[in-house]
């Protein structure tokens, strides 16, 4: 084997002498450095964008949500048997949902429909990341802005409303989710701002409020416990975890993916998508590769015929021009990886790229996963593969003795 290397380096390195060769070996290396870099930023700038809006939303959701429709939920037992029969689930806390009408005292506006949250903070906590989106006050604990009626609201709401901490607020909410007729009685009570807090989803900031769960049923003394969060142990099985609890428990578990499926989905397309559109790049660069070697193989037709002619086989003769393609591919792939590395640590020390508030994150986000690299690796030189074997079917056609007595 040592042969085939030897005189596919000395082609490669001969070929600086032959301008219009070694021209074609550099488009082929700039060509597999560009596409194998390009890939691998834009599926680890995709795997950022989807781990940062995940855990963004995931922040203000449990990972897991258990519900029982127009059914009170017997708490104590639940939790009892969460902690002895599975294992994986590593905090629970339950709450009450209900939708409730926000205005500044002696307002008359109506339009500020909110989800009011009846939570246990303590408990609360442990599930989602909600007392880490408070800006203001930033120097009190969960517990003390939610207690007796203070609640907390999202920063667009207070702004909306010009609702600051300690401000006073009218809470409107119908008793009885049952109405007779045309007309709605709608209840009044009064709350205090506790505190802002920001999350970066609007739909959140504006239409979300958390108040403990006490005072919430206070409000709706008709009501109990309507949902249970579930925040699952490291490497759990998230799938097989919604199943085991809904087998058992006989409810309805979901995970809080399914309350943006849309996005989930969209994210996890775009990615795939881009990843399959940008492999063209390397495709392209493949197919500059089999130029190449067609060049090369009519170039040394001579040196193949007396390869051949003292003896040689067609496979190390194939080897030859194998081991120039996929050196030129594994170089360029190798160089293109590493420039994508440079660039990816750079983003991630120095986030000069800001986005739009319209994005979940307010910087490009990058993912630097090794998986990710050897993946494009590997799909890249399949592809390098491919574009070197195909021209080297020719060689066997070559006529040993034609091409000795007209080109040797």
């Amino acid at each position: 084997m040592s042969a085939p290397f030897l005189i596919a380096w000395r082609y490669l390195m001969g070929s600086r002498l032959e301008r219009a060769v070694s021209t074609m070996a550099l488009i082929c290396f700039l060509g597999m450095v560009i596409g194998s870099a390009a890939l691998a930023l834009v599926v680890s700038v995709m795997a950022g964008f989807e781990r940062e809006t995940h855990k963004t939303l995931q922040g203000i959701h449990a990972q897991i949500i258990m519900q029982s429709p127009g059914n009170d939920l017997d708490i104590e037992k639940i939790n009892l048997v969460l902690h002895d029969e599975f294992s994986e689930v590593k905090a629970a806390s339950p709450y009450l949902l209900k939708q409730i009408i926000i205005q500044k005292p002696s307002s008359q506006d109506i339009s500020h429909v909110v989800f009011l949250k009846g939570i246990i903070p303590e408990q609360e906590e442990q599930v989602s990341a909600i007392a880490q989106k408070i800006i203001s006050p930033k120097n009190s604990s969960f517990a003390q802005l939610i207690h007796k009626n203070h609640i907390l609201i999202g920063k667009h709401l207070a702004d909306t409303l010009d609702l600051k901490i300690g401000d006073p607020l009218t809470i409107l909410f119908a008793e009885h989710d049952h109405t007779q007729g045309r007309s709605i009685t709608m209840a009044q009570a009064t709350a205090t701002v506790g505190g802002i807090f920001k999350t970066g989803i609007a739909e959140c900031d504006e239409g979300c409020a958390y108040g403990s769960l006490s005072f919430v049923q206070s409000l709706f003394p008709d009501e109990s416990v309507s949902h249970i969060a579930v925040t699952l142990a490291p490497h759990a099985d998230e799938a097989t975890t919604i199943q085991a609890l809904a087998d058992r428990f006989s409810l309805s578990v979901y995970s809080w993916k399914e309350l943006y499926p849309a996005l989930v989905s969209a994210l996890k397309l775009e990615k795939y998508a881009m990843f399959f559109i940008l492999l063209l790049i390397t495709l392209v660069a493949g197919m500059n590769i089999i130029s190449l070697l067609y060049m090369q193989i009519t170039r040394k037709r001579a040196d193949i015929a007396i390869l051949k002619a003292m003896g040689m086989a067609d496979a190390p003769i194939r080897h030859i021009f194998l081991i120039m393609g996929l050196a030129i591919a594994v170089t360029g792939c190798a160089v293109g990886l590493g420039l994508a590395a440079f660039i990816g640590m750079l983003l991630q020390r120095y986030p000069f790229i800001e986005l739009p508030d319209t994005y979940y994150v307010s910087h490009l986000p990058i993912v630097m996963d090794p998986i990710i690299f050897a993946m494009i690796f590997i799909c890249v030189l399949l592809i390098s593969m491919i574009a070197t074997i195909l021209p080297l079917q020719t060689i066997k056609h070559i006529n040993v003795a034609q091409v000795l007595r007209f080109e040797g």
